[in-house]
């Protein structure tokens, strides 16, 4: 991509706004969770509460300067911080480069600031503040008004009551079955803050995206816990299912042994997937199995959905 000198100015400026945003991002969420005003008081020190001058407020700078740690009480600073900073200044860079100084742009920069507060409040509590997605819900309504996702305000309201019925069937699916959500609420929703973004149909894709995501970067975690609390049978379980998986995709392409090795690799999937649930039911692997935060996820395949979106529908429909 060629980029002449007035792209590579503005890009510039609008990083440093998305980085002055992504601080201001990291106030929101951490003030959103703890009940404080996002207007006063001023920046303090969560450790010594002391009010944090100017120049320490710096995104990203100041942190690199102060080493990390408060300047008065010399608590380590959470890296948080800077990569929401950097994050959020990223995103914006990327979507001016690809969609050009427009509203599209604007609407698009708006959209994955929310996203990024989504994930911060879900990441440290596993909770999702109700405004954020409301703010999504009507920015995806809003971003449908001028057609830049070429399908229509009904198909953005269908998307939202999609993404309601889905997570709320999923999670009373778990109520009924190991007497807990498989979903909080806060996913139903962010699910229709997505529906009504993408609409109903690219939703489903969205949702299958963000599974995948949520299994890839869940599992290992899983199986981390499980061994370090010693709970050796739920990792073996967790670990031959990841194997039985990869086995029977490779497999598929030896038609003289699929047919004689397939049945065993069940059986070792149906003990593996017995094991597990007979350990939730017996509290021997949490419960907070089924409430890892998926917010995350459902926010990573949107991001990735909107840059290609073209090429995902394309492979499966």
């Amino acid at each position: 991509m060629n980029v002449d000198s007035l792209t590579l100015t503005l890009a510039i400026f609008i990083g440093v706004i998305g980085l002055v945003i992504g601080s201001f991002l990291n106030v929101v969420a951490l003030r959103g969770l703890s009940g404080e005003s996002i207007v006063y008081p001023p920046s303090k020190c969560p450790k010594c509460q002391k009010q944090l001058n100017w120049y320490t407020n710096i995104p990203v700078l100041a942190y690199i300067f102060l080493g990390g740690k408060c300047q008065f009480c010399k608590e380590k600073i959470s890296l948080q911080y800077p990569l929401v900073e950097l994050s959020n200044a990223i995103l914006y860079v990327i979507f001016y480069l690809n969609f050009s100084l427009s509203l599209k742009t604007l609407l698009l920069c708006l959209i994955s600031s929310i996203f990024i507060l989504i994930c911060i409040t879900d990441f440290k509590e596993q909770v999702i503040i109700d405004l954020h997605t409301y703010i999504l819900i009507a920015l995806g309504v809003i971003y449908n008004i001028f057609n830049y996702n070429s399908i229509s305000i009904i198909e953005s309201v269908l998307g939202i009551a999609l993404g309601y019925l889905i997570f709320e069937i999923l999670a009373h699916i778990g109520t009924l079955t190991v007497k807990t959500r498989a979903f909080g609420e806060g996913d139903t929703l962010i699910a229709m803050g997505l529906g009504a973004f993408f609409g109903a149909k690219t939703l489903v894709f969205v949702i299958f995206l963000s599974i995948l995501l949520q299994a890839v970067a869940a599992l290992p975690m899983l199986i981390y816990k499980h061994f370090k609390q010693k709970r050796y049978k739920s990792a073996f379980a967790l670990i031959t299912t990841i194997f039985c998986l990869i086995a029977i995709k490779i497999l598929d392409n030896f038609d003289s042994l699929y047919f004689y090795i397939l049945p065993f690799i069940l059986i070792a999937l149906l003990w593996c997937l017995i094991t597990i649930f007979k350990g939730i039911k017996n509290n021997t692997v949490e419960q907070n199995f089924f409430y890892m935060p998926f917010g995350p996820a459902l926010i990573f395949a949107a991001l990735i959905m909107i840059f290609y979106s073209k090429e995902i529908l394309g492979f499966f429909v």
